[in-house]
């Protein structure tokens, strides 16, 4: 239930603070003054954009809040879903910076746009006045028969089933369309694939055959250098043959003095190093080996890698491999495409005879729906001054699945006897559409568990006893949520627990709306205006106590 609205620098309002009761609530007010503006405003509430055009004062930020009194304990699994703290008291809050960002919180807890409007369309539902054109639309005849069935969980878990069985589908028609795409290029591929194979390529090989290619390309040069390096260490007067004189004369007299002992250690180090370096070279020396051949084979090779990587615009070898593995997999896929095609469309009719069950159980639910819906709704017009009224829900079962089922629910309706049934769309008296909507929302709401609805203007094109009855009407519904209607008709707003009216303020600088709850005597004075116009006569102000129940 709402509890509490509060708006602050939003269109025309400047500041708004109002609270508000269970039961049936009425909203009045002139033309223009401000009624679809404070509407505009909850809409922020259930997720709708809006951008800085709403600021009264561009210099500050606009805030529009609601606290909510929820009784349903269902509400709490919602939250919890969402990562919100769940409070009975909730509030919920807008709010739009002159930069035009805007921020929403539920519970102090930030929220994204979708989030708010997916818990605050579960809380309050704003009926305007064109969404009468919903009952053009098989989806909003479709809710309500859902309504009544009782099939909220079924058409989750269907939608889940029903997402699956999409993304199936469409990995089974985008792997059907590369293969019929790469079959026409197949030799082609197959071809690009022969040459890598060919190549026999290894991680890091051209940085080893450019090393080598250095190498030999220096190998007169590195001959020489190695001969010099053997001859130092291997002729007669040999560094080695040198060092280990000078190391044993300093081992003999290591034992005179400490110094001795220690550059004995170092040169018999130092010895024992360039032994095994001269070693070293001497195997490498022998070893070496600068064939012309080998120099024409490494060139070739690296010609051939080259020539790879400009074709197949690659900047490394690592890069050819791995184009190679990737042709080798289009390859096998293309080879392997009656097998994995079949396996897809296994996998796809498996899943669309898993959620069979699930339609079938919808469909059942809602047969059964339909045939206590389609007195209840006869009934309900029938108070509503439609004495003759046919009215009919057709479940039409649809070749394939969709989102909501296999079942297109058609609402056919006829306000007078002996007039053909025809299709709620084509209705065009808006006095029987409203009615026809007052009933369906009413159904929804009662079977949605509904907190809170709103109705702008449903009473349009109704007067009189007509719109008597659908005040009553409204009062049933109040005996189980909050009913706030917004209406121009004395007989409905007379009906109304407690009655707001909305107006407008000018001055010389601005203009404002704003919003009072009524006392006796101001109701008492609105509602003869309503029915009289600006100049309140006698018996117009002896009419609204009577609809009052003023004596």
């Amino acid at each position: 239930m709402l509890k509490r609205l509060h708006i602050s620098n939003y269109a025309l309002i400047e500041f708004l603070d109002i609270s508000f009761e269970s039961g049936l609530l009425s909203i009045t007010g002139e033309t223009g003054a401000g009624k679809s503006i404070i509407l505009g405003a909850l809409s922020l509430l259930l997720g709708k954009r809006c951008d800085t055009s709403v600021l009264k004062n561009k210099e500050i930020k606009s805030i529009v809040e609601i606290e909510l009194l929820l009784e349903n304990s269902n509400f709490s699994t919602v939250f919890l879903n969402h990562e919100i703290d769940f409070d009975t008291n909730t509030i919920i809050r807008r709010e739009i910076s002159p930069q035009g960002k805007s921020r929403a919180f539920i519970n102090d807890t930030p929220v994204s746009l979708q989030t708010l409007k997916e818990i605050g369309e579960l809380l309050i539902d704003i009926h305007s006045q064109h969404q009468n054109l919903f009952l053009k639309e098989s989806v909003f005849q479709c809710q309500v028969v859902d309504a009544a069935a009782n099939n909220i969980e079924l058409l989750q878990k269907f939608e889940i089933e029903y997402s699956e069985l999409q993304s199936i589908k469409k990995e089974l028609h985008d792997f059907v369309s590369l293969i019929s795409k790469n079959k026409e290029e197949i030799a082609f591929q197959t071809f690009r694939l022969q040459e890598l194979k060919n190549a026999k390529l290894q991680i890091n090989e051209f940085e080893e055959l450019e090393q080598e290619l250095s190498v030999l390309e220096h190998g007169e040069e590195i001959k020489s250098l190695f001969s010099e390096a053997q001859d130092l260490f291997e002729n007669d007067n040999s560094l080695l043959s040198s060092l280990k004189t000078v190391l044993h004369g300093f081992q003999k007299k290591s034992s005179l003095s400490k110094e001795f002992e220690e550059l004995a250690e170092r040169l018999s180090q130092s010895y024992i190093e360039i032994a095994d370096i001269a070693q070293e070279i001497s195997k490498y020396n022998a070893n070496l080996d600068f064939d012309p051949n080998r120099l024409d084979t490494i060139h070739q090779r690296i010609d051939i890698i080259n020539g790879l990587l400009h074709k197949f615009s690659c900047n490394t070898v690592s890069e050819l491999i791995d184009e190679q593995k990737r042709l080798e997999q289009l390859i096998s896929h293309v080879e392997n495409a009656d097998f994995n095609s079949l396996e897809l469309q296994k996998k796809y009719d498996a899943k669309k005879s898993q959620i069979l069950s699930i339609a079938l159980e919808i469909r059942k639910k809602r047969m059964q729906a339909i045939k206590i819906l389609e007195p209840q709704l006869i009934s309900m017009l029938q108070k509503l001054g439609m004495p003759s009224v046919s009215f009919t829900i057709e479940l039409q079962e649809l070749e394939d699945y969709q989102q909501n089922g296999m079942d297109s629910i058609l609402m056919l309706f006829s306000a007078n006897k002996n007039i053909p049934l025809q299709w709620l769309g084509e209705v065009s008296s808006g006095g029987e559409l409203s009615r026809v909507m007052l009933c369906l929302k009413a159904i929804l709401a009662k079977n949605k568990s509904l907190e809170t609805i709103i109705f702008d203007e449903i009473d349009t094109g109704v007067s009189g006893e007509i719109a008597d009855q659908m005040g009553n009407m409204m009062i049933e519904m109040a005996k189980d949520m909050q009913v706030i209607v917004i209406t121009h008709l004395p007989q409905i707003a007379a009906k109304a627990k407690k009655q707001f009216k909305v107006f407008k303020e000018e001055t010389s600088e601005t203009t404002t709306s704003n919003i009072i709850e009524l006392n006796e005597n101001q109701r008492i004075e609105e509602l003869a205006k309503m029915m009289s116009g600006k100049t309140v006569t006698e018996a117009a102000m002896l009419n609204a106590k009577h609809l009052l129940g003023i004596k």
